[in-house]
């Protein structure tokens, strides 16, 4: 009965010093977890904050390659003058992609709030009080919407009445 008892003591030791090990090699970070909940629907989470040690540099995302059509443009003014918001960062896809379906005329009327304290012209504090948890965020008519979402889908939850010929652009060269 001993030598069960001392083996099972072994085992344990060495399972514990060989997460010791992992831990170490993977900067001293561990995580356990007993289920994987997460779910992304073209939209990405929000990571933790950066070190408040590193200073803050002003970053953008990539530029918008696409052009915009004359339904885009109208259809960003409207978001615009109903007070439409898209909540995002510098660096995510989803995000990114939300901005190539408008277009690069189009979505310089956007009215967007980068969320990321180290993206250029940072407002995080209006993402907080909007309680944002994914990007790309829509709050339209005082309602959010979570992800990339079409533009007909943004002309329909907006009310927008004008053309919908919304093509795809070929981006410019």
């Amino acid at each position: 009965m001993r030598l069960s008892k001392f083996n099972l003591c072994s085992i344990g030791i060495i399972l514990t010093f060989g997460i010791f090990l992992s831990a170490k090699a993977n900067g001293g970070i561990v995580k356990f977890s007993l289920s994987d909940k997460s779910h992304q629907n073209l939209a990405q989470t929000i990571p933790p904050p950066p070190p408040s040690a590193l200073p803050i540099t002003e970053k953008e995302g990539p530029p918008i390659s696409s052009e915009s059509g004359l339904d885009q443009i109208a259809l960003a003014t409207h978001l615009q003058q109903i007070k439409a918001r898209l909540y995002g960062t510098y660096w995510c896809p989803h995000c990114h992609s939300q901005q190539e379906l408008f277009g690069k005329e189009a979505f310089t009327v956007i009215n967007y709030i980068e969320c990321d304290p180290r993206g250029k012209d940072a407002q995080p504090d209006l993402c907080k009080a909007a309680k944002i948890k994914a990007y790309p965020s829509w709050e339209i008519r005082g309602k959010y919407y979570t992800g990339t979402q079409s533009l007909e889908k943004l002309a329909i939850l907006s009310g927008y009445k004008g053309p919908r010929n919304f093509q795809p652009q070929v981006p410019s060269p």
